[in-house]
This record gives C-alpha cells, sequence and structure tokens, in this order.
C-alpha cells in the first residue's frame, strides 16, 4: 500500500497488460502508479476540480478522465501532456468506462446523459467541435454513478441515484432491458465473463445477480455480513 494523497481517490482503473494503475484525486490530479513497486510513475494537473474517473486506451498510452470539471481530458499516458477535452462542458461526470474492443467512452454524471465518444478525433474537424460524439443515450431518472460495457462491447449497463440499472444496444442505442429491486443508489456493476447474467451493488448493502435478457433478479445477498448488528445499533 502506498499513500499518495491526504484525501480521497477515486476511478481507478488498470492498463491494458496490468503493469501500472491509473486513478483520480480530490487534489485534481491523475496519477499513474506501478504496480509492482508502487512507484509513482506520472503525475497531471489539468482537471480544475476533484477528478472521479478514469480510463486507460486500449493501447495504454493514452488516458481519458472525467470529473467535477465537466471534463472529458485525453492525456498521454507517457508524457502527461494534455491532447485535448473530448467533449462540450456541461455539468459534473462521475463515471467513464471504455469499449472493450475499440478506442472508444462513455461518459455520465449530474446531466443523467451517457455520451459516448471517440478517443481519436475525425480528421479535418476543428478544435472545439464535438465531432468525436458517437451518441447520445436517453436522459436517466437519476445522476449516473457508474456505466459498464459488457465484455463483448454490445450492452451498455447505466446505474446511479435512480436505483435501477438500464441496459442499451450500443450499436443502436436502444434501451433492452432495466434491472430493478434495489431500494437506493447503485454504486457498482459487473457483467458475468460468460454467463447472460449481471450484478449489481449500492447503498442498501445488496448485492444482486440479474438475467440479462429479462432484468429478473436471480438471486441478493449481503456480501459482508455484519455480527452484533443490534449492538451496532445500539
Amino acid at each position: 500500500s502506498v499513500t499518495v494523497c491526504k484525501d480521497t481517490l477515486f476511478g481507478a482503473s488498470l492498463s491494458p497488460n496490468g503493469s501500472k494503475v491509473v486513478f483520480g484525486c480530490s487534489d485534481h490530479t491523475v496519477r499513474i502508479h506501478e504496480i509492482s513497486t508502487g512507484i509513482e510513475f506520472l503525475r497531471t494537473r489539468h482537471h480544475e476540480n476533484w477528478v472521479l474517473g478514469t480510463q486507460f486506451g486500449m493501447d495504454g498510452r493514452r488516458i481519458v478522465s472525467v470529473g467535477r470539471d465537466f471534463a472529458v481530458k485525453l492525456i498521454n499516458a507517457e508524457s502527461g501532456a494534455f491532447v485535448e477535452n473530448l467533449n462540450v462542458l456541461r455539468k459534473e461526470l462521475a463515471a467513464v468506462t471504455r469499449h472493450p474492443t475499440r478506442d472508444a467512452v462513455v461518459v455520465g454524471g449530474e446531466e443523467r446523459i451517457p455520451y459516448y465518444y471517440l478517443m481519436d478525433r475525425p480528421s479535418k474537424m476543428i478544435a472545439g467541435d464535438e465531432a468525436t460524439l458517437i451518441r447520445k443515450f436517453e436522459r436517466q431518472n437519476g445522476e449516473i454513478f457508474v456505466l459498464e460495457f459488457s465484455p463483448d462491447g454490445k450492452k451498455l449497463a447505466v446505474a446511479g441515484a435512480a436505483s435501477m440499472v438500464t441496459i442499451y444496444d450500443v450499436a443502436t442505442g436502444d434501451r433492452l432491458v432495466t434491472c430493478q429491486g434495489h431500494k437506493a443508489g447503485i454504486y457498482a456493476i459487473a457483467f458475468h465473463p460468460k454467463r447472460e447474467e449481471i450484478a449489481t451493488a449500492g447503498f442498501d448493502g445488496q448485492v444482486r445477480i440479474h438475467e440479462l435478457k429479462s432484468g429478473k433478479v436471480l438471486r441478493e445477498f449481503v456480501p459482508v455480513p455484519i455480527e452484533g448488528q443490534a449492538a451496532l445499533s445500539n
């Protein structure tokens, strides 16, 4: 373990080869550490507020980061140089996920709309426009806290304050199914690598496993039972 900041860390993600980890900090920095040694490899200061999400590009040479300053920043992961903002600044962003087979990301946050961006700007496009935008998905019922692609990249799961997970077709943007059952906000999503299932977890302390096709809850459980709950409540 390594202490790297005086306050909270957010949105950690691994490099494609598993050698590095990138994360955001409440001191407005994005930091990369070598996993084998814990040594800081890179630190950037391009954000103007808390950095809440990070993702490496497919080759590990670039980073996309998002945060409270509304920006989706593309950063060189080797030199730390700022490349550009991929988006038009709107509202705070809390989540980012990269497509498993292409350099494209979906981001979301306070505005409640998931935006799907290319990491590479098409040629002959001027800076400042939103030429990297592939599409925006429908507005959610609450702020977005977490986004996740399915392993094959064909589905996108979106969740947050609305206590439900909505699954979309990535190619069309169409809603496929809604997974319900939580009683409060959702902070974590994981697609099963082989089965047509998705796990969700959030503020109510329950993990729920849903059938991906129907959204039906297959099972639910408390992942870390707390002994002596009555004594703690007193």
